[in-house]
């Protein structure tokens, strides 16, 4: 259960608290509707963004605007992967290595909402979103 330092909606919808589980299907659903770029943030600032292509997703961690942030890495991926569409209409590519297999991302923005940080088995550097902000 998301405790009051830890919850989070969806970015410029403060009407919702998501939990870990909602998140994540959440995130499902949005592909399944054609929305591949999510935004949460928490009522602490924080922001928690994914974009996917339906296998592979980009997600960044940042403790507010400004904050570079840290991405979710698969350290032991080669090559890279298109097709991540942003909101503003532009189409992104991003190294393999940089993003993270669907369901991985799901998971992890589960435990992110639940729990504050990143599951501690989850691989991330600490860099710029490739995507901007």
């Amino acid at each position: 259960m998301t405790t009051t330092a830890h919850r989070w909606h969806l970015r410029g919808s403060a009407g919702h608290t998501y939990s870990g589980e909602e998140a994540r299907q959440l995130l499902r659903h949005r592909w399944d509707w054609g929305s591949q770029e999510t935004w949460f943030e928490s009522d602490t600032g924080r922001l928690l963004t994914v974009v996917t292509n339906g296998d592979r997703a980009m997600v960044v961690l940042r403790d507010g605007e400004g904050d570079v942030g840290e991405h979710l890495v698969d350290r032991r991926a080669e090559g890279s992967s298109g097709g991540y569409a942003l909101a503003d209409g532009q189409v992104d590519s991003y190294a393999d290595r940089d993003t993270v297999a669907f369901d991985v991302a799901g998971h992890a923005v589960a435990y992110v909402i639940e729990h504050g940080t990143w599951p501690a088995s989850a691989p991330r550097d600490r860099d710029a979103f490739p995507g901007g902000g």
